[in-house]
Order: C-alpha cells, then structure tokens, then sequence
C-alpha cells in the first residue's frame, strides 16, 4: 500500500556498493555544495576524491552517498546499490515486504508532506510513488523503472508524441496544486510502457514562494530568477516547450552547439519559450494541443519513440542544475549537474 512512513534506520556494518561512486559521479562533475568551484580533481597522476577541502571557499565536502549498502529503512527498504548521482545519490533497493526492486532518492528539503500528496496516484506517464520514509531526512520510494532517459536529435513525429504523452501527466501534477519543477529530458525515461516522468524529487506546491528553487539550466523560465515570480504553471510551460525543442536537436544550451534544423514545430517551440508567460500556452494541455495541430497541418503523424536501443537514448543532457533561493535577491548558489 502507497504510505507515508515515520520511522528510524538501521544501518548495517557494510563494506562497498558494487558500484564504485566515483564511476557515477566522474570528476568533471564534482562541484563544491556551497560555492559551486570545482572539486575532487585528480592531480599528479592520482585520481581524484569524494571528500576533501574545496580550495575556493575552505569548506569541507562530502560527496559520498550518505547511506550505506544494506542500510534498512522504515524497516523495509533494504539498500543494495547504487543507480546514479544527480542532485543527490539513486540507491537501488529491496522491498523485503514484496520483494520487489525499488528506486530510494533523498527528497531535496525536508519536506515529507508535499510529495505525500501524490501516493495513491496513478497515471501510465508518472513514476508511481511507493512510499515517503522520514528517518529523519526525507526518502521517497518510487516503482522500479528500466529504460533510459529521452534524447535528441527525434522527428518531430517522435518528439511531438513523448511531449504529448507527458502533458497529461504534468498537468496531473498541477491539478492537485503541484509543480513539477524540473522538467528536462534527462528527468523522462523510455520505457516498455512508453515516456514515464521519472524524477519526483523537485516537486513543489503551485503557491509555495518560500522553499529555495531548484532547476536545471536551460530549462528555467526566466521569471524563475531570484526576485522574479518564481515557478509556477507558466514555467512549466517553458520548460515542456524547451524539452521539446532538445529533444528535436537543439542544444541545452546556445555555446553547447549549433542550432537545429528548422521543422514544423518551431512555431510551437517559440509560443511555449515566450520571455513573458502572458505570451506562452495558458497550460501544458495547450501547449500539446498546438503540437498536434502542427503537424497536421503539415501532414504528420506523431509515433511514439520505440524500445530504447532503436533510437539510442541513454546520454544526460549535459544541463548543469542550479538552485536558486527565491525570492532573495541573489546569484543561484549549490549548483550540480545531473
């Protein structure tokens, strides 16, 4: 049953995950949690190390995962391995209550109540929440999914159907005063079942304009910038119509490469990325909506991407994630790339 659970952890004495952390997080991506320099570089030939001293700001990082293999939690969830590194460590875990392969993330704030909101929700495009565990930091329990992440370059048939797929989903979210708040490729995976959105750990209330604004560059709405109107379900509109838009080739971000070719669907792309939100689709049914009237009007069919061996999908989009603290007027701080 889908719950929300109160409990402490065991952890048990443990040696190391058969995934080596270090091959998960490579150092090219190793950032310091307070100043963003980079860290853990190798030098001298000797590779470089998941703790240390960051040499720009003097503080001590950690970037090692904070549970260890075979802690349990909620007297439950038994840890096994390790998936992947974004804004924090994926574990893979054992539900020793099914037995069933489940995907253990730790929730960016503490925050256990807003994710609850969606236990019990079901929808084929939406990664199902299995359980919210406090211990006390907060872990969301989500169903075990095998695919890999969406990427471009697509046919606009292809990339048109996966954005129409997950508008419903997103628009789920925003039914129940929810935002997703980091809608990027990275985040959608290609499954057996088709698109599902699979990343659940940046999920916010539509009217919460106190808790810090995580997000991935490139994908942010300009209004999300510290003292601008926050996130809400216009930004969400942009950051569909820029998946969309990588999705069909375009760079993460303009010096990462050279634009895309131009397709029927450039007219949607420019609606959905307006600067101003008055200018952008009302919602992202809207926005889907307009998808499919392009292309028949230009005489395509939308077709669903296949298994994810036939187009090849499984790169990161190479965003760099920032976290800004809204609305205090600032640059963004903590930033990591997923």
């Amino acid at each position: 049953m889908d719950r929300l659970t109160r409990a402490t952890r065991e952890r048990v004495p443990s040696s190391t995950f058969p995934t080596d952390p270090a091959a998960l997080l490579p150092e090219a991506r190793r950032t310091c949690p307070e100043c963003d320099a980079p860290v853990g570089r190798g030098r001298d030939g000797r590779p470089g190390r998941l703790t240390g001293t960051c040499s720009f700001c003097r503080r001590p990082f950690d970037l090692r995962p904070r549970l260890a293999p075979g802690t349990l939690l909620a007297a439950r969830y038994r840890v096994v391995d390790l998936l992947a590194r974004g804004g924090d460590w994926v574990y893979l875990a054992s539900d020793e209550a099914t037995g069933d392969g489940v995907v253990v993330t730790r929730r960016r704030d503490d925050d256990a109540a807003t994710p609850a909101l969606l236990l019990g929700v079901d929808h084929p495009a939406l990664v199902r929440l299995v359980d919210v565990v406090t211990d006390p930091a907060v872990h969301l329990v989500v169903e075990r999914l095998h695919g890999a992440p969406a990427r471009g370059p697509m046919s606009p048939a292809a990339a048109a159907a996966l954005v129409g797929t997950l508008a419903p989903a997103v628009g789920r979210l925003h039914a129940r005063g929810l935002l997703h708040a980091d809608l990027k490729p990275a985040n959608v995976l290609v499954t057996d079942r088709g698109p599902v959105l699979a990343d659940l750990g940046s999920v916010r209330r539509a009217d919460d304009r106190t808790s810090p604004v995580w997000g991935t560059e490139g994908f942010l709405a300009p209004e999300i910038a510290p003292g601008g109107d926050g996130p809400s379900v216009a930004s969400e509109v942009y950051a569909l119509g820029r998946t969309l838009d990588v999705l069909l080739g375009a760079p993460v971000l303009a010096h990462l490469g050279p634009p895309r070719p131009a397709t029927e669907l450039d007219a949607v792309v420019r609606r959905a990325t307006a600067v101003d939100p008055g200018l952008r689709h009302p919602d992202v049914a809207a926005l889907a909506g307009d998808v499919t009237l392009a292309l028949r009007r230009a005489g395509v069919h939308a077709t669903l991407p296949g298994q994810p061996d036939d187009h090849g999908v499984g790169r990161t989009d190479g965003g760099g994630a920032v976290h800004h603290n809204a609305p205090t007027p600032h640059h963004p701080r903590g930033a990591f790339p997923l």
